[in-house]
Protein backbone atom coordinates (compact mmCIF):
# COMPACT_ATOMS: atom_id res chain seq x y z
CA UNK A 1 0.00 0.00 0.00
CA UNK A 2 1.62 3.14 -0.51
CA UNK A 3 2.45 5.97 1.60
CA UNK A 4 1.03 9.61 1.23
CA UNK A 5 3.72 12.09 0.43
CA UNK A 6 5.38 14.26 3.59
CA UNK A 7 3.47 17.81 2.25
CA UNK A 8 0.15 15.70 2.35
CA UNK A 9 1.00 13.99 5.73
CA UNK A 10 2.05 17.25 7.14
CA UNK A 11 -1.00 18.99 5.90
CA UNK A 12 -3.39 16.24 7.63
CA UNK A 13 -1.88 17.03 10.49
CA UNK A 14 -2.05 20.49 10.43
CA UNK A 15 -5.52 20.11 10.08
CA UNK A 16 -6.01 17.93 13.46
CA UNK A 17 -4.67 20.27 15.12
CA UNK A 18 -6.23 23.37 14.12
CA UNK A 19 -9.21 23.31 16.50
CA UNK A 20 -6.65 23.19 19.39
CA UNK A 21 -4.33 26.29 18.04
CA UNK A 22 -5.29 28.42 20.79
CA UNK A 23 -3.74 26.32 23.02
CA UNK A 24 -0.78 26.16 20.62
CA UNK A 25 -0.81 29.40 21.98
CA UNK A 26 -0.36 28.85 24.82
CA UNK A 27 2.19 26.18 24.55
CA UNK A 28 4.75 28.66 22.85
CA UNK A 29 4.50 31.26 25.72
CA UNK A 30 4.97 28.80 28.12
CA UNK A 31 8.07 27.36 26.01
CA UNK A 32 9.70 31.16 25.76
CA UNK A 33 9.11 31.76 29.11
CA UNK A 34 10.34 28.60 30.60
CA UNK A 35 13.32 29.14 28.59
CA UNK A 36 14.33 32.83 29.93
CA UNK A 37 13.67 31.73 33.60
CA UNK A 38 16.17 29.08 32.55
CA UNK A 39 18.78 32.15 32.28
CA UNK A 40 18.66 33.14 35.89
CA UNK A 41 21.04 30.58 37.07
CA UNK A 42 23.80 31.07 34.74
CA UNK A 43 23.36 35.24 35.05
CA UNK A 44 23.51 34.94 38.93
CA UNK A 45 26.57 32.93 39.05
CA UNK A 46 28.38 35.51 36.84
CA UNK A 47 27.14 38.52 38.93
CA UNK A 48 27.99 36.48 41.95
CA UNK A 49 31.62 35.72 40.37
CA UNK A 50 32.25 39.56 39.68
CA UNK A 51 31.08 40.33 43.40
CA UNK A 52 33.13 37.90 44.96
CA UNK A 53 36.36 38.87 43.02
CA UNK A 54 35.76 42.65 44.54
CA UNK A 55 34.19 41.68 48.43
CA UNK A 56 33.93 38.48 49.49
CA UNK A 57 30.24 39.10 50.81
CA UNK A 58 28.24 35.46 51.83
CA UNK A 59 25.30 37.64 52.27
CA UNK A 60 25.26 38.53 48.24
CA UNK A 61 25.59 34.64 47.42
CA UNK A 62 22.76 33.86 49.26
CA UNK A 63 20.67 36.38 47.58
CA UNK A 64 21.32 35.42 44.22
CA UNK A 65 21.45 31.39 45.75
CA UNK A 66 17.50 32.00 45.59
CA UNK A 67 17.11 33.78 42.77
CA UNK A 68 18.55 30.47 40.97
CA UNK A 69 15.87 28.42 43.23
CA UNK A 70 13.53 30.62 42.21
CA UNK A 71 14.53 30.64 38.31
CA UNK A 72 14.61 26.68 38.55
CA UNK A 73 11.20 26.63 40.18
CA UNK A 74 9.57 28.86 37.58
CA UNK A 75 11.65 26.53 34.82
CA UNK A 76 9.92 23.48 35.91
CA UNK A 77 6.98 24.82 36.68
CA UNK A 78 6.97 26.25 33.03
CA UNK A 79 8.13 22.80 31.63
CA UNK A 80 5.27 21.22 33.84
CA UNK A 81 2.41 22.83 32.29
CA UNK A 82 3.78 23.54 28.58
CA UNK A 83 3.93 19.48 28.94
CA UNK A 84 0.27 19.37 30.16
CA UNK A 85 -0.51 21.55 27.81
CA UNK A 86 0.97 20.39 24.97
CA UNK A 87 -0.62 16.34 25.68
CA UNK A 88 -4.26 18.26 25.82
CA UNK A 89 -3.24 19.38 22.05
CA UNK A 90 -1.63 16.55 20.89
CA UNK A 91 -3.43 13.52 22.20
CA UNK A 92 -7.02 14.45 20.83
CA UNK A 93 -5.88 15.20 17.79
CA UNK A 94 -3.76 11.74 17.71
CA UNK A 95 -6.84 9.91 18.77
CA UNK A 96 -8.84 11.48 15.76
CA UNK A 97 -6.05 10.58 13.27
CA UNK A 98 -6.31 7.08 14.61
CA UNK A 99 -10.12 6.71 13.83
CA UNK A 100 -9.61 8.04 11.13
CA UNK A 101 -7.42 5.78 9.82
CA UNK A 102 -9.29 3.05 11.30
CA UNK A 103 -12.53 3.77 9.32
CA UNK A 104 -10.46 4.37 6.39
CA UNK A 105 -8.99 0.82 6.97
CA UNK A 106 -12.36 -0.64 7.28
CA UNK A 107 -13.61 0.62 4.25
CA UNK A 108 -11.11 -1.23 2.12
CA UNK A 109 -12.04 -3.57 -0.71
CA UNK A 110 -10.96 -6.68 -0.12
CA UNK A 111 -8.99 -6.83 -3.41
CA UNK A 112 -6.98 -3.34 -2.08
CA UNK A 113 -6.31 -5.43 1.55
CA UNK A 114 -4.55 -8.59 -0.02
CA UNK A 115 -2.69 -6.90 -2.81
CA UNK A 116 -1.19 -4.66 -0.12
CA UNK A 117 -0.86 -7.83 2.72
CA UNK A 118 -3.26 -7.99 5.70
CA UNK A 119 0.42 -7.52 7.94
CA UNK A 120 1.13 -4.67 6.20
CA UNK A 121 -1.83 -2.82 6.98
CA UNK A 122 -2.20 -4.06 10.41
CA UNK A 123 1.18 -2.61 11.23
CA UNK A 124 0.00 1.26 9.65
CA UNK A 125 -2.70 0.62 11.90
CA UNK A 126 -1.31 -0.57 15.09
CA UNK A 127 2.46 -0.35 15.30
CA UNK A 128 2.24 3.03 12.99
CA UNK A 129 -0.27 4.41 15.07
CA UNK A 130 1.41 3.63 18.40
CA UNK A 131 4.94 5.05 16.96
CA UNK A 132 3.09 8.34 16.38
CA UNK A 133 1.12 8.33 19.58
CA UNK A 134 4.51 7.99 21.58
CA UNK A 135 5.45 10.57 20.11
CA UNK A 136 3.55 13.01 20.80
CA UNK A 137 3.35 12.16 24.18
CA UNK A 138 7.32 11.57 24.82
CA UNK A 139 8.97 13.39 22.21
CA UNK A 140 7.11 16.35 21.03
CA UNK A 141 7.50 17.87 24.51
CA UNK A 142 10.95 17.76 24.94
CA UNK A 143 11.89 18.89 21.43
CA UNK A 144 9.71 21.70 22.04
CA UNK A 145 10.77 22.93 25.36
CA UNK A 146 15.16 21.90 23.91
CA UNK A 147 13.94 24.35 20.95
CA UNK A 148 13.11 27.47 22.79
CA UNK A 149 16.06 26.61 25.08
CA UNK A 150 18.67 26.53 22.48
CA UNK A 151 16.98 30.01 20.83
CA UNK A 152 16.54 31.72 24.17
CA UNK A 153 20.49 30.40 25.04
CA UNK A 154 22.15 31.61 21.86
CA UNK A 155 20.30 35.26 22.30
CA UNK A 156 21.16 35.00 26.02
CA UNK A 157 24.91 34.74 24.85
CA UNK A 158 25.25 37.06 22.74
CA UNK A 159 23.68 39.76 24.73
CA UNK A 160 26.36 38.65 27.69
CA UNK A 161 29.21 39.62 25.19
CA UNK A 162 28.74 40.14 21.42
CA UNK A 163 32.59 38.49 21.14
CA UNK A 164 31.79 35.26 22.85
CA UNK A 165 28.28 35.14 21.26
CA UNK A 166 30.09 35.29 17.88
CA UNK A 167 32.55 32.26 18.90
CA UNK A 168 29.29 30.27 19.80
CA UNK A 169 28.79 30.64 16.18
CA UNK A 170 31.52 27.82 15.55
CA UNK A 171 29.50 25.38 16.87
CA UNK A 172 26.94 25.77 13.76
CA UNK A 173 29.02 24.78 10.76
CA UNK A 174 30.14 21.53 12.80
CA UNK A 175 26.33 20.37 13.67
CA UNK A 176 25.70 21.48 9.95
CA UNK A 177 28.42 18.72 8.58
CA UNK A 178 26.35 16.35 10.78
CA UNK A 179 23.26 17.14 9.89
CA UNK A 180 24.32 17.50 6.22
CA UNK A 181 24.30 13.57 6.38
CA UNK A 182 21.99 12.75 9.00
CA UNK A 183 18.96 14.61 7.18
CA UNK A 184 19.15 12.68 3.56
CA UNK A 185 19.91 9.30 5.09
CA UNK A 186 17.64 8.81 8.08
CA UNK A 187 14.37 10.00 6.83
CA UNK A 188 14.49 6.78 4.21
CA UNK A 189 16.44 4.68 6.81
CA UNK A 190 13.16 4.88 9.03
CA UNK A 191 10.88 4.58 6.40
CA UNK A 192 12.46 1.16 5.61
CA UNK A 193 12.52 0.12 8.94
CA UNK A 194 8.84 0.84 9.55
CA UNK A 195 8.19 -1.22 5.99
CA UNK A 196 10.25 -4.13 7.13
CA UNK A 197 8.04 -3.85 10.53
CA UNK A 198 4.99 -4.30 8.60
CA UNK A 199 6.33 -7.40 6.49
CA UNK A 200 7.49 -9.11 9.83
CA UNK A 201 3.56 -8.29 11.23
CA UNK A 202 2.55 -10.07 7.89
CA UNK A 203 5.07 -13.29 7.97
CA UNK A 204 3.39 -13.20 11.76
CA UNK A 205 -0.19 -13.02 10.65
CA UNK A 206 0.30 -15.50 7.85
CA UNK A 207 2.14 -18.30 9.96
CA UNK A 208 -0.46 -17.69 13.01
CA UNK A 209 -3.78 -17.71 10.74
CA UNK A 210 -2.45 -20.92 8.41
CA UNK A 211 -0.69 -23.12 11.52
CA UNK A 212 -3.04 -25.75 10.70
CA UNK A 213 -2.42 -26.21 7.65
CA UNK A 214 1.49 -26.03 7.82
CA UNK A 215 1.24 -28.82 10.27
CA UNK A 216 -0.93 -30.45 7.81
CA UNK A 217 2.01 -30.11 5.32
CA UNK A 218 4.76 -30.45 7.77
CA UNK A 219 6.32 -27.00 6.67
CA UNK A 220 6.29 -25.16 10.21
CA UNK A 221 10.05 -25.11 10.02
CA UNK A 222 10.22 -24.08 6.70
CA UNK A 223 7.36 -20.99 7.82
CA UNK A 224 9.30 -20.60 10.86
CA UNK A 225 11.93 -20.10 8.47
CA UNK A 226 10.85 -17.47 6.12
CA UNK A 227 9.49 -15.61 10.21
CA UNK A 228 13.38 -15.56 11.26
CA UNK A 229 14.20 -14.21 8.27
CA UNK A 230 11.40 -11.57 8.22
CA UNK A 231 12.45 -10.84 11.77
CA UNK A 232 16.25 -11.17 11.29
CA UNK A 233 16.12 -8.18 8.50
CA UNK A 234 14.02 -5.73 10.44
CA UNK A 235 16.22 -6.24 13.57
CA UNK A 236 20.13 -6.02 10.82
CA UNK A 237 17.94 -2.34 10.16
CA UNK A 238 17.10 -1.07 13.33
CA UNK A 239 20.75 -1.83 14.68
CA UNK A 240 21.86 -0.20 11.01
CA UNK A 241 19.62 2.97 12.21
CA UNK A 242 21.07 2.68 15.93
CA UNK A 243 24.81 2.85 14.94
CA UNK A 244 23.91 5.50 12.46
CA UNK A 245 22.22 7.80 15.35
CA UNK A 246 25.19 6.77 17.50
CA UNK A 247 27.67 8.18 15.19
CA UNK A 248 25.46 11.21 14.66
CA UNK A 249 26.10 11.90 18.59
CA UNK A 250 29.41 11.41 18.88
CA UNK A 251 29.64 14.29 15.54
CA UNK A 252 27.74 16.25 18.17
CA UNK A 253 29.90 15.67 20.88
CA UNK A 254 32.88 16.88 18.99
CA UNK A 255 31.31 20.43 18.30
CA UNK A 256 30.62 20.78 21.45
CA UNK A 257 34.00 19.92 23.19
CA UNK A 258 35.51 22.64 20.19
CA UNK A 259 33.18 25.03 20.80
CA UNK A 260 33.20 25.30 24.62
CA UNK A 261 37.12 25.14 24.65
CA UNK A 262 37.17 27.86 22.16
CA UNK A 263 34.75 29.79 24.09
CA UNK A 264 36.67 29.62 27.07
CA UNK A 265 40.30 30.29 25.35
CA UNK A 266 38.79 33.61 24.14
CA UNK A 267 37.51 34.57 27.57
CA UNK A 268 40.57 34.27 28.55
CA UNK A 269 41.86 36.31 26.42
CA UNK A 270 39.06 38.87 27.02
CA UNK A 271 39.29 39.04 30.93
CA UNK A 272 43.11 39.23 30.15
CA UNK A 273 43.08 41.93 28.16
CA UNK A 274 40.51 43.95 30.58
CA UNK A 275 37.83 43.69 27.66
CA UNK A 276 35.22 41.78 29.86
CA UNK A 277 34.48 40.19 33.66
CA UNK A 278 35.06 36.53 34.64
CA UNK A 279 31.77 36.46 35.66
CA UNK A 280 30.77 37.66 32.24
CA UNK A 281 32.68 34.91 30.78
CA UNK A 282 31.38 32.50 33.35
CA UNK A 283 27.75 33.35 32.46
CA UNK A 284 28.56 32.79 28.67
CA UNK A 285 30.35 29.01 29.13
CA UNK A 286 27.58 28.22 31.09
CA UNK A 287 24.65 29.17 29.22
CA UNK A 288 26.77 27.11 26.21
CA UNK A 289 27.05 24.22 28.41
CA UNK A 290 23.90 24.44 29.24
CA UNK A 291 22.80 23.99 25.34
CA UNK A 292 24.29 20.36 25.41
CA UNK A 293 21.19 18.83 26.88
CA UNK A 294 19.12 20.43 24.58
CA UNK A 295 20.82 19.87 21.26
CA UNK A 296 21.40 16.50 22.45
CA UNK A 297 17.54 16.43 22.53
CA UNK A 298 16.81 18.18 19.46
CA UNK A 299 19.27 15.46 17.81
CA UNK A 300 18.54 12.30 19.48
CA UNK A 301 14.51 13.02 19.74
CA UNK A 302 14.80 13.76 15.77
CA UNK A 303 15.40 10.49 15.10
CA UNK A 304 12.05 9.52 16.85
CA UNK A 305 10.61 12.30 15.03
CA UNK A 306 11.79 10.88 11.58
CA UNK A 307 10.52 7.31 12.71
CA UNK A 308 7.11 8.97 14.07
CA UNK A 309 6.91 10.98 10.43
CA UNK A 310 7.78 7.72 8.85
CA UNK A 311 4.74 6.11 10.67
CA UNK A 312 2.41 9.40 9.85
CA UNK A 313 2.85 9.31 6.13
CA UNK A 314 2.39 5.40 6.15
CA UNK A 315 -0.83 5.92 8.39
CA UNK A 316 -1.88 8.92 6.20
CA UNK A 317 -1.16 6.60 3.07
CA UNK A 318 -3.95 4.47 4.33
CA UNK A 319 -6.49 7.47 4.33
CA UNK A 320 -5.64 8.60 1.01
CA UNK A 321 -5.89 4.97 -0.40
CA UNK A 322 -9.55 4.43 1.14
CA UNK A 323 -10.28 7.89 -0.22
CA UNK A 324 -9.16 6.94 -3.71
CA UNK A 325 -12.20 4.74 -4.16
CA UNK A 326 -15.39 5.81 -5.60
CA UNK A 327 -18.08 5.63 -3.34
CA UNK A 328 -21.55 6.10 -4.47
CA UNK A 329 -24.78 7.91 -3.40
CA UNK A 330 -27.73 6.11 -4.80
CA UNK A 331 -29.92 4.58 -2.40
CA UNK A 332 -30.29 1.20 -2.38
CA UNK A 333 -33.65 -0.29 -4.67
CA UNK A 334 -35.82 -2.53 -2.02
CA UNK A 335 -35.73 -6.39 -2.68
CA UNK A 336 -33.52 -6.06 -5.30
CA UNK A 337 -32.30 -8.67 -7.84
CA UNK A 338 -28.79 -8.70 -7.91
CA UNK A 339 -27.07 -9.22 -11.60
CA UNK A 340 -23.71 -10.17 -12.59
CA UNK A 341 -22.91 -9.23 -16.12
CA UNK A 342 -19.68 -11.00 -17.76
CA UNK A 343 -18.03 -10.55 -14.26
CA UNK A 344 -14.16 -11.30 -15.06
CA UNK A 345 -11.54 -10.74 -12.19
CA UNK A 346 -8.11 -11.04 -11.80
CA UNK A 347 -4.93 -11.37 -8.65
CA UNK A 348 -1.81 -9.82 -10.06
CA UNK A 349 -2.19 -10.54 -13.62
CA UNK A 350 -4.04 -14.47 -12.76
CA UNK A 351 -7.46 -14.84 -13.83
CA UNK A 352 -9.88 -16.36 -11.31
CA UNK A 353 -13.17 -15.51 -12.63
CA UNK A 354 -13.98 -15.52 -15.64
CA UNK A 355 -17.14 -14.45 -18.20
CA UNK A 356 -19.32 -15.31 -15.33
CA UNK A 357 -23.45 -14.02 -15.66
CA UNK A 358 -25.47 -15.17 -13.16
CA UNK A 359 -28.96 -13.02 -11.27
CA UNK A 360 -30.08 -13.93 -8.17
CA UNK A 361 -34.41 -12.79 -7.61
CA UNK A 362 -35.60 -11.97 -4.36
CA UNK A 363 -36.30 -14.96 -2.25
CA UNK A 364 -34.34 -16.98 -4.41
CA UNK A 365 -31.64 -19.66 -2.81
CA UNK A 366 -28.59 -20.44 -5.69
CA UNK A 367 -25.90 -22.57 -4.33
CA UNK A 368 -21.54 -22.59 -5.31
CA UNK A 369 -20.12 -25.89 -5.94
CA UNK A 370 -16.66 -26.73 -7.49
CA UNK A 371 -13.44 -27.64 -6.53
CA UNK A 372 -10.91 -26.16 -4.28
CA UNK A 373 -9.67 -22.89 -6.24
CA UNK A 374 -12.60 -22.90 -8.92
CA UNK A 375 -13.42 -18.72 -7.94
CA UNK A 376 -16.74 -19.71 -5.38
CA UNK A 377 -15.51 -17.18 -2.70
CA UNK A 378 -14.04 -15.05 -5.09
CA UNK A 379 -17.69 -14.70 -6.93
CA UNK A 380 -19.30 -14.47 -2.87
CA UNK A 381 -17.06 -11.36 -2.62
CA UNK A 382 -17.83 -9.70 -5.79
CA UNK A 383 -21.77 -10.36 -5.14
CA UNK A 384 -21.06 -9.00 -1.83
CA UNK A 385 -20.18 -6.20 -3.44
CA UNK A 386 -17.13 -6.34 -0.73
CA UNK A 387 -14.20 -7.04 -4.09
CA UNK A 388 -14.89 -4.53 -7.59
CA UNK A 389 -14.64 -6.83 -10.52
CA UNK A 390 -11.46 -6.26 -12.66
CA UNK A 391 -14.14 -6.19 -15.72
CA UNK A 392 -17.91 -6.73 -15.97
CA UNK A 393 -20.63 -5.15 -14.11
CA UNK A 394 -22.73 -5.98 -10.56
CA UNK A 395 -26.35 -4.19 -10.55
CA UNK A 396 -28.75 -4.59 -7.50
CA UNK A 397 -31.71 -4.35 -9.91
CA UNK A 398 -31.09 -1.49 -12.66
CA UNK A 399 -28.66 0.14 -10.30
CA UNK A 400 -24.88 -0.37 -10.69
CA UNK A 401 -23.37 -1.85 -7.16
CA UNK A 402 -20.89 1.08 -7.40
CA UNK A 403 -23.36 3.63 -7.38
CA UNK A 404 -24.64 2.43 -4.30
CA UNK A 405 -24.04 4.52 -1.29
CA UNK A 406 -22.05 2.01 1.58
CA UNK A 407 -24.09 2.23 4.15
CA UNK A 408 -27.14 1.33 2.29
CA UNK A 409 -25.56 -1.12 0.01
CA UNK A 410 -24.01 -3.71 3.57
CA UNK A 411 -28.06 -3.26 4.78
CA UNK A 412 -29.12 -4.35 1.34
CA UNK A 413 -26.21 -7.41 0.87
CA UNK A 414 -24.74 -9.08 4.01
CA UNK A 415 -22.00 -11.83 3.91
CA UNK A 416 -20.77 -14.45 6.80
CA UNK A 417 -17.78 -16.30 6.06
CA UNK A 418 -15.42 -18.86 8.18
CA UNK A 419 -13.75 -15.79 9.65
CA UNK A 420 -16.04 -14.99 12.08
CA UNK A 421 -14.60 -12.69 14.67
CA UNK A 422 -16.29 -11.84 18.22
CA UNK A 423 -15.52 -8.58 19.27
CA UNK A 424 -14.33 -7.13 23.15
CA UNK A 425 -17.93 -6.95 24.78
CA UNK A 426 -21.15 -8.55 26.03
CA UNK A 427 -22.51 -11.06 23.62
CA UNK A 428 -25.79 -8.02 23.51
CA UNK A 429 -22.58 -5.74 22.32
CA UNK A 430 -21.55 -8.00 19.44
CA UNK A 431 -25.27 -8.83 18.27
CA UNK A 432 -26.11 -4.94 18.89
CA UNK A 433 -22.86 -3.93 16.16
CA UNK A 434 -25.21 -4.98 13.44
CA UNK A 435 -27.76 -2.79 13.88
CA UNK A 436 -26.83 0.30 16.81
CA UNK A 437 -29.96 1.55 17.36
CA UNK A 438 -31.53 -1.89 17.91
CA UNK A 439 -33.27 -2.24 21.20
CA UNK A 440 -33.09 -5.48 23.54
CA UNK A 441 -35.94 -7.17 22.47
CA UNK A 442 -34.86 -7.20 18.53
CA UNK A 443 -31.26 -8.50 19.86
CA UNK A 444 -33.45 -11.10 21.60
CA UNK A 445 -34.90 -12.16 18.74
CA UNK A 446 -32.57 -12.31 16.57
CA UNK A 447 -31.26 -14.49 18.79
CA UNK A 448 -33.97 -16.85 19.26
CA UNK A 449 -34.10 -17.04 14.98
CA UNK A 450 -30.97 -18.98 15.21
CA UNK A 451 -31.28 -20.49 18.70
CA UNK A 452 -30.03 -19.52 21.48
CA UNK A 453 -29.83 -22.11 24.20
CA UNK A 454 -26.24 -21.85 24.70
CA UNK A 455 -26.38 -18.25 25.94
CA UNK A 456 -27.90 -19.98 29.09
CA UNK A 457 -24.80 -21.63 29.56
CA UNK A 458 -22.43 -18.96 29.82
CA UNK A 459 -21.24 -17.85 33.01
CA UNK A 460 -23.79 -14.40 33.06
CA UNK A 461 -25.59 -15.10 30.66
CA UNK A 462 -26.42 -12.70 27.60
CA UNK A 463 -24.03 -10.20 29.32
CA UNK A 464 -20.99 -12.08 29.45
CA UNK A 465 -17.94 -10.81 28.30
CA UNK A 466 -16.53 -12.51 25.08
CA UNK A 467 -13.65 -11.06 23.36
CA UNK A 468 -9.97 -10.76 23.47
CA UNK A 469 -8.94 -11.72 26.93
CA UNK A 470 -12.03 -12.45 28.07
CA UNK A 471 -14.45 -15.81 27.95
CA UNK A 472 -13.50 -17.64 24.87
CA UNK A 473 -17.21 -18.74 22.71
CA UNK A 474 -16.67 -22.01 20.49
CA UNK A 475 -16.42 -21.57 16.80
CA UNK A 476 -20.30 -23.32 16.52
CA UNK A 477 -21.36 -20.54 18.93
CA UNK A 478 -19.16 -17.39 17.12
CA UNK A 479 -20.45 -18.73 14.25
CA UNK A 480 -24.09 -18.30 15.40
CA UNK A 481 -23.44 -15.53 16.68
CA UNK A 482 -22.62 -13.53 13.37
CA UNK A 483 -25.59 -15.28 11.89
CA UNK A 484 -27.77 -13.40 14.84
CA UNK A 485 -26.15 -10.10 13.07
CA UNK A 486 -27.52 -11.26 10.22
CA UNK A 487 -30.48 -11.56 11.33
CA UNK A 488 -30.93 -8.20 13.00
CA UNK A 489 -29.63 -6.29 10.43
CA UNK A 490 -32.34 -7.68 8.04
CA UNK A 491 -31.05 -7.73 4.77
CA UNK A 492 -32.66 -8.02 1.28
CA UNK A 493 -29.48 -10.90 0.37
CA UNK A 494 -27.33 -13.07 2.28
CA UNK A 495 -23.96 -14.67 0.92
CA UNK A 496 -22.64 -17.31 3.54
CA UNK A 497 -19.30 -18.28 2.07
CA UNK A 498 -18.65 -21.94 3.69
CA UNK A 499 -20.49 -20.79 6.93
CA UNK A 500 -21.55 -23.89 7.84
CA UNK A 501 -18.67 -25.71 7.76
CA UNK A 502 -17.97 -26.22 11.39
CA UNK A 503 -21.60 -28.44 10.40
CA UNK A 504 -19.52 -31.29 10.15
CA UNK A 505 -19.10 -31.25 13.97
CA UNK A 506 -21.37 -32.51 16.52
CA UNK A 507 -23.25 -29.36 16.62
CA UNK A 508 -24.23 -30.20 12.88
CA UNK A 509 -27.87 -29.51 13.03
CA UNK A 510 -27.94 -26.61 15.49
CA UNK A 511 -25.62 -24.69 12.92
CA UNK A 512 -27.65 -25.92 9.96
CA UNK A 513 -30.72 -25.04 11.49
CA UNK A 514 -29.58 -21.62 12.01
CA UNK A 515 -27.97 -20.77 8.68
CA UNK A 516 -31.03 -21.67 7.08
CA UNK A 517 -33.35 -19.88 9.23
CA UNK A 518 -31.67 -17.02 8.34
CA UNK A 519 -31.77 -17.17 4.71
CA UNK A 520 -35.04 -18.82 4.69
CA UNK A 521 -36.99 -15.66 3.45
CA UNK A 522 -33.89 -13.58 1.93
CA UNK A 523 -32.11 -13.69 -1.40
CA UNK A 524 -29.14 -16.27 -0.92
CA UNK A 525 -26.03 -17.09 -2.55
CA UNK A 526 -24.38 -20.02 -0.54
CA UNK A 527 -20.76 -21.32 -1.42
CA UNK A 528 -21.43 -25.13 0.17
CA UNK A 529 -18.99 -27.12 1.09
CA UNK A 530 -21.58 -29.75 1.39
CA UNK A 531 -23.43 -31.26 -1.47
CA UNK A 532 -26.54 -31.76 0.91
CA UNK A 533 -26.78 -27.90 1.28
CA UNK A 534 -26.20 -27.48 -2.41
CA UNK A 535 -29.15 -30.05 -2.69
CA UNK A 536 -32.02 -27.93 -1.18
CA UNK A 537 -31.01 -25.03 -3.24
CA UNK A 538 -33.78 -23.04 -5.89
CA UNK A 539 -30.49 -23.20 -7.68
CA UNK A 540 -27.07 -25.06 -8.15
CA UNK A 541 -24.16 -23.35 -10.55
CA UNK A 542 -21.30 -25.09 -10.38
CA UNK A 543 -17.69 -23.58 -10.96
CA UNK A 544 -14.33 -24.93 -12.45
CA UNK A 545 -11.55 -22.74 -13.35
CA UNK A 546 -13.20 -19.43 -12.73
CA UNK A 547 -15.95 -20.29 -15.20
CA UNK A 548 -19.44 -21.34 -14.68
CA UNK A 549 -19.51 -25.28 -15.40
CA UNK A 550 -23.23 -26.31 -15.01
CA UNK A 551 -26.38 -24.57 -13.75
CA UNK A 552 -29.40 -26.12 -12.67
CA UNK A 553 -31.72 -28.16 -9.83
CA UNK A 554 -30.31 -30.36 -8.38
CA UNK A 555 -32.45 -32.81 -9.77
CA UNK A 556 -31.53 -31.45 -13.26
CA UNK A 557 -27.85 -31.43 -12.59
CA UNK A 558 -27.95 -35.26 -11.99
CA UNK A 559 -29.54 -36.32 -14.46
CA UNK A 560 -27.40 -34.37 -17.02
CA UNK A 561 -24.44 -36.66 -15.90
CA UNK A 562 -22.11 -34.21 -15.72
CA UNK A 563 -19.23 -32.49 -13.22
CA UNK A 564 -22.32 -32.19 -10.63
CA UNK A 565 -23.29 -35.79 -10.84
CA UNK A 566 -19.51 -36.73 -10.42
CA UNK A 567 -19.27 -34.79 -7.29
CA UNK A 568 -22.42 -36.01 -6.31
CA UNK A 569 -21.90 -39.84 -6.34
CA UNK A 570 -18.01 -38.97 -4.79
CA UNK A 571 -20.39 -37.06 -1.81
CA UNK A 572 -22.63 -39.82 -1.27
CA UNK A 573 -19.71 -42.38 -1.21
Amino acid sequence: MPSARPKRAFSVALAELKPHRLKLVGVLILGLLTAVAGLIGPWAVGIVVDKLLVSPDFGQVVIYAVLIVTGGVVASAGTWWGAVLLARVLEPAIASLRESVLDAALSLDAHTVERAGRGDLVSRVADDSREVSTAASTVMPLVVQAGFTVIVSAIGMTAVDWRLGLVGLIAIPLYWTTLRVYLPRSGPMYTKEREAFGVRTQRLIGAVEGAQTLRVYRAEQLELKRVDDASAQARDISISVFKFLTWAFSRNNRAECITLIAIMATGFYLVNEDLVTVGAVSTAALIFHRLFGPIGVLVGMFADIQSAGASLIRMVGVIDTAGEQVRGESPAPQNPTLVLDSVHHTFDQNPVIHDVSLAIKPGEHIALVGATGAGKSTLALIAAGLLRPTAGRVHLSETAIDDVDPQQLRGSIAMVSQEMHCFRGTVLDNVRMAKPEAGDDEIFAALDTVGDSWIERLPQGINTMIGDGEFRLPAVESQMLSLARVELADPDLVVLDEATAEAGSDHAQRLERAANAVVEDRASLIVAHRLDQAARADRIIVMEAGAIKESGTHEELRALGGTYEKLWQAWSA
